[in-house]
């Protein structure tokens, strides 16, 4: 077995997977390797030690440490993994592949490292401050060990870096894009109704996975017709078929181009996802939009689809007297109001359901959830629930189930 002290020149070895080392616990690590070397003070050993052990206590890795250098390998973006995500492993050069498997070799070593290692290094180096190390945090090495097909088989299944860990992301103001931790868990078999609509979507996306032709989709309609859970669920049942979401908020569109080009040669596919998607008048982020989604020079990339969800069927917020004003050519002016959504291959309308479907979509839920109680009580309360909030949707039904299961298990009367 690799001495823990031997790790600060193996370190200097490393090539593919040299990023790791700037991660916080291989920093603090190499921090400690190096005091130990100098025969430092314990005082800023305990320092390190507390930072290397810090990003293991939380409920993602539960103080194992072999799990989070498991995490680093996998979850590493170098040359090495893109071509084995892009199912490319067999034409790898030799020498790339064994800088690779060397790589790994002293990644992995440091996985089965246990702290009782490290302490035991720690009394040889400090033999008066025993007491003190006794004290040190401690963690365990839980998680089996990596082995190198087995990280070429996860990268040929799950693609590279975050986006192998994660489904879904956020694009953000500065351009970076960070992972969303508690995405929604809805599935396909939630989505009550609008069958039709769904299976539109559905289709598209299998074409856009197979690489068959596919479109861009703006889904329009009234507010909780379930256009956005529509995209959710399709997420959730396609992601383990390398399905990725990433959610552009408005304001950063016009830093689209950034983000093409970040995807565009990740091994996955994905869609690029804008909830509630309106614009005012002489937005820049509508031109950004609309240049993607046809007329700009850079090509939208092949791995890449765009789904939107609006209330208005034209996207951009008018006023009358906007249709009234003093340009010359005002039927041009009304022409680029409506050329974004007229950009989008398919439009999907989403409309709200008519008293039948509404009570039909709340005794589904309910029937999913198992509740006892009669159609008479439920059908009673949910109209006059819809009519207190002044519309039905699939969304109102839910959040009656809710307001009905919450009432049940308390053991309140349902009025």
């Amino acid at each position: 077995m690799t001495k823990i002290e031997d790790f600060k020149t193996l370190f200097n070895t490393l090539t593919l997977y040299r990023e790791i080392l700037n991660d916080d616990l291989i920093k603090s690590l190499i921090k400690i390797l190096d005091l130990i070397t100098k025969e430092e003070n314990i005082d800023e050993v305990i320092k390190q030690w507390s930072n290397m052990v810090t990003p293991l206590y939380n409920k993602e890795y539960g103080a194992d440490w072999t799990k989070y250098i498991n995490d680093l390998i996998l979850f590493d973006k170098n040359y090495f993994t893109l071509q084995c995500a892009s199912n490319n492993y067999c034409n790898i050069n030799e020498n790339i592949l064994n800088a690779a498997k060397n790589d790994v070799g002293i990644l992995t070593s440091l996985s089965k490292i246990k702290c009782s290692d490290f302490k035991d290094l720690l009394y040889f180096k400090f033999p008066y401050d025993k007491d003190i190390i006794d004290t040190l945090a401690a963690f365990d090495t839980i998680c089996q060990t990596l082995s190198f097909d087995r990280i070429v088989n996860y990268h040929e299944n799950n693609g590279v870096g975050i986006f192998a860990k994660y489904k879904a992301f956020k694009f953000l103001s500065n351009s970076e894009i960070e992972p969303i931790t508690n995405c929604d868990n809805v599935s396909l078999k939630d989505l009550k109704d609008y069958k039709r609509e769904q299976n539109i979507v559905i289709e598209n996306t299998l074409g856009f996975l197979k690489e068959k032709p596919y479109n861009n989709i703006l889904l329009y309609g009234d507010r909780g017709t379930g256009k956005s859970s529509t995209v959710k669920a399709i997420l959730n049942e396609y992601s383990k078929d390398g399905l990725r979401l990433i959610q552009v908020y408005k304001e950063n569109l016009i830093h689209l181009d950034n983000l093409m080009q970040k995807i565009s040669n990740i091994p996955l596919k994905f869609i690029i996802f804008i909830d509630d998607l309106t614009f005012n008048e002489n937005d820049d982020n509508f031109g950004a939009l609309k240049a993607v989604l046809e007329g700009s020079v850079a090509k939208q990339p092949d791995n890449m689809v765009l789904y939107a969800t609006t209330n208005r069927r034209h996207l951009i917020k008018e006023s009358f007297k906007a249709r009234e004003g003093d340009e010359i050519h005002l039927a041009d002016t009304i022409d680029e109001t409506i050329s974004l959504s007229d950009r989008f291959g398919i439009t999907i309308t989403y409309s709200v359901p008519n008293k039948d479907k509404f009570l039909n979509i709340v005794k589904e839920i309910k029937e999913d959830r198992n509740i006892q109680i009669s159609d008479e009580i439920l059908f009673k309360g949910a109209e006059r629930f819809a009519l207190s909030k002044g519309n039905r949707s699939p969304r109102l039904a839910k959040q009656y189930i809710d307001y009905i299961q919450a009432r049940l298990e308390l053991n309140l009367e349902i009025e």
